[in-house]
């Protein structure tokens, strides 16, 4: 058995070796994405010193350059992904996906202030990845979107908190014994505008499975010819 898409037979993780049993795929995926949460929560606290030293020393138009490229990479990934499903992919999954990028980048455009806010819909794109494989395996229909969905949007909720406990870290140096910290620098801010940002960045990783990986040529023939 590969590690593949359950109705289309698309592989989402190609270099993965083969899984034994559903009961494998299920730890194995779970595992990858819990890994996923706990970094991305391990992590925020290391987000202020890091948007500090941008700030220091990168003009507003060189820290977008940086995100954009960021970005670009993650783009390019992207392609060469879709690139390799190109035997399967219907002609419907290219312009499913040039609508998708447009809209991205309209985002870009118009909802996000600060460059740096601009990396919450890459991670929040993942993770709705991640949790759609895992619920896929088992679910079926639309239930691992509506899923994936909602508990992304409670990760996202939830990453705002973990930022707004970081106004506790320097009791905690103080506790334990660590001197000479300014209790600014790893000061998060609970933010409505980000739970918003996370939990679209969510649906878009969502639309990008369910319109351009799952939009297989052999579903898109039937639909022409009138098939159910």
């Amino acid at each position: 058995m590969t590690n593949t898409d359950n109705k289309n037979n698309i592989p989402l993780c190609p270099s993965c070796p083969g899984e034994s049993s559903t009961t494998g795929k299920l730890k194995r995926w779970w595992s990858f994405t819990i890994l996923y949460v706990i970094v991305l929560y391990a992590t925020l606290p290391l987000g202020r010193p890091v948007i500090t030293w941008m700030r220091q020393n990168f003009t507003h138009s060189q820290q977008h350059v940086i995100v954009y490229s960021l970005f670009g990479a993650a783009a390019l990934a992207l392609l060469i992904y879709i690139f390799s499903l190109r035997k399967k992919l219907s002609p419907l999954a290219y312009v499913c996906f040039i609508i998708l990028a447009r809209l991205y980048y309209l985002e870009f455009t118009t909802l996000i202030k600060y460059p740096e806010e601009r990396l919450h819909f890459l991670e929040y794109g993942v993770l709705a990845c991640l949790l759609h494989k895992a619920f896929s395996l088992s679910f079926k229909g639309v239930r691992p979107y509506i899923y994936a969905a909602i508990l992304g949007a409670l990760l996202g909720w939830g990453d705002e908190g973990v930022q707004h406990l970081t106004k506790y870290l320097p009791a905690v140096f103080q506790f334990l014994g660590i001197e000479n910290v300014n209790p600014n620098t790893f000061r998060r801010y609970f933010s409505w505008g980000d739970v918003k940002i996370n939990a679209i960045g969510v649906l878009y990783g969502l639309a990008f499975l369910a319109t351009v990986v799952r939009n297989v040529k052999q579903d898109f023939q039937d639909c022409l010819s009138g098939k159910s």
